[in-house]
């Protein structure tokens, strides 16, 4: 009998035209014993980074061989490539277009391009979480070789960059996410700021905003007040005590703050 695997899903689908329930039929139907769980399908509309992050923030604690596919896939159909990606514990399938950004920063990965002309069934070109990313992962759910769909896959699409040098005391970062409230996480890990000295008074400059000194969490400043703390994944992040530091502040996804160390 076929082993009972786990899948999870990612994405940007919601729930209420029925997308969703079509990747499980065609899981189910391939792998009636996998379990599925949903993650949320209640990502932004193709906002990739909202997507990585939730994945980051939710794939370490599932069990081993567990298989992740998000699918936030704003360049379904065209030259983008599907991938597979196996981790130490874990595998992810989705688009090659940044979604799994922090899986290959925090993980030795072994990743794979997906090769369309392998597949003998009708695949639309505008629903490959349907017709590509669910059938392979109910395969490998099941512990069935896909090796067939699989190419060898050398440059995979990320969008996270290093905090860029200014000077000996300054470092340009970027907001990675702007989490549900209104939190600001910063390319700017634990790790980094070991590495370089692990000052508790280091500044945040933002616009015209100077925030220093690092909280051990929101309730140690004022109702309102903005503070810097980390996240619960190890991010440097900007947070409002009871409010919205993405608001307050003025500064979104994408956009630079400058780090005074």
């Amino acid at each position: 009998m076929p082993r009972k695997g786990t899948i999870a899903l990612i994405t940007d689908f919601a729930t209420v035209d029925g997308y969703v329930g079509a990747m499980k039929g065609r899981i189910k139907s391939l792998a009636p014993r996998v379990e599925v769980i949903d993650i949320t399908h209640q990502i932004e509309p193709f906002n990739l980074r909202q997507a990585a992050f939730c994945l980051q923030n939710s794939y370490p604690y599932f069990p081993d061989k567990t298989v992740f596919v998000v699918v936030v896939d704003p360049g379904v159909g065209t030259s983008r490539r599907g991938m597979v990606i196996k981790s130490s514990q874990h595998y992810f399938i989705g688009p090659d277009n940044g979604v799994f950004s922090f899986v290959f920063q925090r993980e030795g990965c072994r990743s794979y391009a997906i090769s369309l002309d392998a597949f003998h069934e009708e695949i639309a070109d505008t629903f490959h979480g349907r017709d590509v990313f669910a059938p392979l992962a109910a395969k490998l759910a099941c512990g069935k070789d896909i090796l067939p769909f699989l190419e060898p896959l050398q440059d995979p699409v990320s969008f996270l960059n290093s905090p860029r040098q200014i000077d000996d005391n300054q470092l340009m970062l970027e907001v990675l996410h702007t989490d549900h409230f209104g939190n600001l996480i910063l390319n700017f890990s634990k790790s980094d700021w070991i590495l370089r000295g692990a000052n508790e008074d280091l500044t945040v400059v933002a616009g015209q905003h100077r925030i220093s000194g690092i909280q051990k969490t929101f309730g140690e400043v004022a109702a309102g007040e903005t503070l810097i703390t980390w996240d619960s994944t190890g991010f440097l992040q900007l947070a409002v005590n009871m409010g919205n530091a993405a608001k307050e502040l003025n500064i979104h996804s994408g956009e630079k703050v400058r780090l005074e160390l």
